[in-house]
């Protein structure tokens, strides 16, 4: 008898639980409607708390809902847990792979950025923000060095690129890497073209010429050193004409690199540079600079 008193009194109290569950959830989305992002947080973590108070885990539109409010007030560890949790919960849209986003690029998790990205881009492919997720997806492949994701994803954003010294700048790290060097030759003179202070394609021709000419250098002064003869001093001479232009032209970009940035390693390759054009003072003044830097 006091069991069959007990049941409909449960079954009262959850109709009435339900019942305030779903107002709350009905204020929330209310509220958010109206850009009232507080009060609809407010309740939809009542809704949460209601349901795992009991153990168990509210809709996954709620803590999606939920976390879009917490991080439209920039309560990021909220919002990345609510919305990690509307995941799990098997949640999907391309706001919440976008949201997820924004969250790990603001707290520096670069692997985790990558993934909710490489989400977005598969399942999303016509989504609103495509073209803005796919660029991203590129810089994060630069930037964790995946050079052949990178290359694989670059069609997408080639044609937008071209007028991006940035996106051109990430392209040609990638080529660099990847050894490409007529193409990193054609993208350097892009990028200067839009951005004449491009600290990355001005390192590119200024190595470029540097590395040229001091290769040709040594190797012409241990074939000499090996064989010291009038022909070999002659081929010599005829060598400087090839290797003093790339000297030059190398020292001319790092002047301009250390103008922009005085960096010790672009004062180091001064230094090196100027001991080669055998001017001794200016090669001390940079390897000073560089010794004062460290």
């Amino acid at each position: 008898m006091k069991i069959n008193r007990i049941i409909p009194g449960l079954i009262i109290i959850l109709i009435i639980n339900s019942c305030a569950t779903k107002q709350l959830t009905d204020e929330g989305n209310t509220a958010y409607k109206e850009g009232d992002f507080k009060s609809a947080l407010n309740a939809w973590d009542q809704v949460i708390e209601t349901h795992e108070s009991r153990g168990k885990k509210a809709e996954a539109v709620v803590y999606y809902k939920a976390g879009l409010a917490a991080k439209k007030l920039e309560q990021i560890n909220k919002a990345r847990e609510y919305l990690e949790t509307a995941e799990i919960l098997e949640f999907s849209s391309p706001e919440l792979y976008a949201s997820l986003a924004e969250i790990y690029k603001t707290i520096d998790n670069l692997s985790k950025e990558i993934n909710v990205l490489e989400d977005y881009h598969e399942k999303y492919p016509q989504g609103e923000k495509i073209n803005a997720i796919t660029v991203r997806l590129f810089e994060t492949y630069v930037e964790s060095e995946n050079w052949k994701l990178a290359v694989e994803i670059w069609p997408e954003i080639k044609d937008q690129a071209q007028t991006n010294a940035e996106l051109l700048a990430g392209y040609l790290v990638v080529n660099k890497n990847l050894e490409n060097k007529k193409l990193c030759d054609e993208l350097a003179e892009k990028i200067l073209k839009l951005e004449p202070d491009n600290i990355t394609a001005l390192e590119w021709y200024a190595e470029k010429h540097y590395r040229k000419a001091e290769n040709l250098y040594v190797k012409e002064m241990e074939a000499y050193k090996n064989n010291r003869t009038r022909s070999q001093y002659n081929k010599l001479l005829k060598e400087w004409d090839k290797i003093w232009p790339d000297f030059r032209k190398a020292r001319d970009y790092f002047l301009k690199l250390y103008r922009l940035d005085p960096k010790p390693e672009y004062a180091k390759f001064l230094g090196n540079i100027y001991t080669r054009l055998d001017k001794e003072k200016k090669a001390a003044y940079y390897y000073k600079k560089a010794k004062q830097s460290d």
